[in-house]
C-alpha cells in the first residue's frame, strides 16, 4: 500500500461519524427500512385517496346497515318467520305471498300477516306463543314447499325462530317444585334446555330454535316461559 493511500485514509477521519450516526447526532431519525433492506416508497396522493375511499366505504357499510335495520322495523312488525327464512328485508323481497308454506305446514302452526303489516302483509309468520308452536319437523315440509328460496331447507337444528325466555318468579322449578315439562318436550334437550343439580330450568340461547313447544306444556298460568321473536337481522 502506497503513502497516498494512506494519506487519504488520514483525510476521510477514523472519528467521523457513518451516515445513521450523523442523523442521530442531529436528532433526526433513521430512514424506516423493509425486511428487504431498502426503504419504502412514499404513498402517492392517489394511494391516499385509495386509502381514505376504503375506510369512508367501511364507515358508509356501518351507516347503512342501521339505516337497513330502522327502514326493515318501519317495514314490519318483529315477529317469528318459519324456519330457514332468509334475514328479513331478503325475505321479503324474495316471498311471493303464495302461501305455500302455510299450506304445508302440519299442524297449522304458520299465520299471515294481515294489511296492517304494510309492505309485510301477506306473508308467512309463526305466533307460537298465542296460537301454535313449531312441532319441528325433521324434514321442515313448509321450508320445503317455498319456490323462490325465501324459505331455505335446512336442518330443523340450524333454524332460528326466536329464542326462548323462562320467568324465574313465576317457574316452578325456580320455586323448589319439581317440574320438568319444557325439557321433556324440547327437541334439543340437553342442549337448549339444561337443569342444574337444584332442579332449575336453563335456557341456552344459542341452541334454542324458538319452537315454542316449551310455551305449550308449561303448566303456570300465566305461562312461565315464552319466545322472543329474533332481531330483525340475524
Amino acid at each position: 500500500m502506497g503513502a497516498g493511500d494512506n494519506h487519504r485514509d488520514d483525510t476521510k477521519g477514523g472519528d467521523s461519524l457513518a451516515p445513521d450516526d450523523a442523523r442521530a447526532a442531529a436528532g433526526e431519525a433513521a430512514p424506516v427500512v423493509n425486511a428487504l433492506g431498502a426503504a419504502p416508497a412514499a404513498l402517492s396522493r392517489a394511494e391516499l385517496l385509495r386509502m381514505g375511499l376504503g375506510r369512508a366505504k367501511q364507515s358508509g357499510a356501518i351507516v347503512a346497515s342501521y339505516a337497513l335495520e330502522e327502514v326493515a322495523g318501519r317495514v314490519t312488525a318483529r315477529v317469528q318467520r318459519p324456519p330457514g327464512a332468509l334475514p328479513e328485508l331478503e325475505f321479503l323481497m324474495a316471498c311471493t305471498r303464495c302461501d305455500a308454506c302455510i299450506d304445508a305446514c302440519p299442524p297449522g302452526a304458520l299465520l299471515r300477516l294481515d294489511t296492517r303489516a304494510g309492505l309485510a302483509s301477506g306473508t308467512p309468520y309463526l305466533d307460537v306463543n298465542n296460537h301454535k308452536p313449531c312441532t319441528a319437523c325433521v324434514d321442515t315440509p313448509c321450508s320445503a314447499a317455498c319456490p323462490t328460496g325465501a324459505l331455505i331447507v335446512e336442518p330443523i337444528t340450524e333454524a332460528w325462530m326466536g329464542t326462548a325466555r323462562i320467568d324465574r318468579e313465576t317457574c316452578r322449578a325456580w320455586h323448589g317444585q319439581s317440574c320438568r315439562s319444557c325439557f321433556q318436550i324440547c327437541p334439543r334437550k340437553d342442549l337448549a334446555v339444561l337443569i342444574d343439580d337444584d332442579g332449575r330450568v336453563f335456557i341456552d340461547p344459542r341452541e334454542c330454535i324458538g319452537c315454542g313447544l316449551c310455551v305449550v306444556v308449561c303448566p303456570t298460568r300465566p305461562r312461565s316461559i315464552e319466545v322472543e321473536p329474533p332481531s330483525i337481522f340475524r
